[in-house]
């Protein structure tokens, strides 16, 4: 039986998704959840050209993403979205991952936060952002910060201890 992972990254899928997260999880099938995205043909098929024909590939609305969630399936599947607040469309499904990674997430007018530095990254985060993660964390969803996949690992409890103001 596959496993899911998600990542949080505001580039959706790019060149580390591809040759560095893929790898590392052993990705089969890579699925990006953006409902503006899913509705935009051209800059669909822009994102999903750079994906090797070797991986499964969609870009897919919150509500499909929680049905192919709930679907059980037999290889690792890799589903990526924007920003945190994301998740709140899919809550109940997150039960189906394996571990959340918080990767990047450019500042927004309500980020009031930053950690994770290292190596380059920048996530920006907002109160509903850290509420999230700490609501995320009592649900037990195992909930990591890690820009690549060669850098260290720390789970929530351990990041939120890096959490700066900005």
């Amino acid at each position: 039986m596959g496993k899911n992972f998600l990542r949080i990254d505001d580039r959706l899928i790019h060149g580390q998704i591809v040759m560095a997260w893929c790898k590392a999880l052993n990705i089969k099938e890579i699925v990006a959840i953006d409902d503006k995205l899913v509705v935009n043909k051209t800059l669909q098929s822009i994102m999903l050209m750079g994906i090797p024909a070797v991986y499964k590939k969609a870009i897919v609305s919150s509500e499909e993403a929680r049905k192919i969630l709930a679907q059980e399936t037999a290889h690792n599947r890799l589903f990526v979205t924007r920003w945190p607040q994301d998740l709140r469309k899919f809550m109940e499904e997150l039960s189906f991952l394996d571990t959340v990674y918080i990767g990047n997430a450019a500042k927004t007018p309500l980020s009031k936060y930053n950690f994770s530095r290292e190596g380059g990254s920048v996530f920006f985060a907002s109160d509903e952002d850290v509420e999230l993660f700490n609501e995320l964390t009592q649900q037990g969803i195992n909930l990591i910060v890690q820009t690549v996949p060669n850098a260290p690992a720390k789970t929530w409890a351990e990041a939120q201890n890096t959490l700066r103001p900005i």
